[in-house]
């Protein structure tokens, strides 16, 4: 199969030390999420700027709770 978008199409962002990379995808855009050489998070958004912005939020609610005292 062939991917209609390469990698020429894909952005990466780096939030807190996660990776972000984004690529558009049809008529959405993915956003792969992850720690370095961890397994990423997908998320899926309308446009680039909600991808992204869910990126953030998914980041910031990871090291919130990585904070949390036990």
């Amino acid at each position: 199969m062939t991917d209609p978008h390469p990698l020429a199409d894909t952005e990466l962002v780096e939030h807190s030390g996660y990776q972000i990379r984004l690529s558009p995808s049809g008529l959405e855009w993915l956003a792969f999420v992850a720690l370095p050489k961890q397994r990423p998070t997908l998320i899926m958004a309308s446009d680039r700027s909600a991808a992204l912005s869910k990126a953030y939020e998914w980041i910031d609610q990871q090291r919130a709770s990585d904070k949390k005292p036990e």
